[in-house]
């Protein structure tokens, strides 16, 4: 027959020696007094209440808010959607290349300056310019063909067209 054997996994219950009580405790009274060392006093938080009530707000002059209007237009206009487009229509492998493109912001305009082999292709850029998204209209501004009236070829054909953008798109 098996005698039987208890086993006892818990450890063993130490009983707390008085020392241990007294530096719980001066630790608890220690952290209550820099608790309430850190607050300020409450003359102080009522000062500085009073002083923020009584402070008028500032509003910028005419200029400044003319400046603060036209940084958040700007920032408002679809800058990395119209430059997609531009790479999609004048990337690698397209019939023009851009030769200049400048920006009016407060008319939401980008104005393009490019080169292309043929004046029917430059023609028809403003309607596939269109029906890109962030652009509202497309305009071909100017077109001159350069080299000799002789010559029987496609000759060079620059252009000028302004895109207006859509705002906040």
């Amino acid at each position: 027959m098996l005698k039987p054997l208890a086993i006892d996994f818990a450890p063993t219950r130490r009983s707390v020696r008085p020392a241990g009580w007294l530096a719980s405790g001066a630790g608890a009274v220690l952290l209550a007094v820099a608790g309430f060392a850190w607050l300020p006093p409450a003359h102080v938080e009522a000062s500085h209440m009073t002083e923020a009530s009584q402070r008028q707000r500032v509003l910028p002059d005419g200029d400044s808010a003319q400046a603060v209007d036209m940084a958040v237009r700007e920032l408002n206009l679809p800058w990395l959607a119209v430059l997609d487009a531009l790479n999609s229509e004048f990337g690698p492998g397209a019939d023009a290349v851009l030769l200049q493109v400048d920006t009016d912001v407060r008319r939401a305009i980008v104005r393009l300056e490019g080169a292309a082999n043929d004046a029917a292709v430059v023609q028809s850029y403003p309607a596939r310019l269109r029906a890109l998204g962030p652009i509202a209209e497309a305009t071909l501004v100017g077109q001159e063909v350069r080299g000799d009236a002789q010559s029987h070829h496609s000759r060079p054909v620059r252009f000028v067209i302004e895109l207006r953008m859509r705002e906040g798109t």
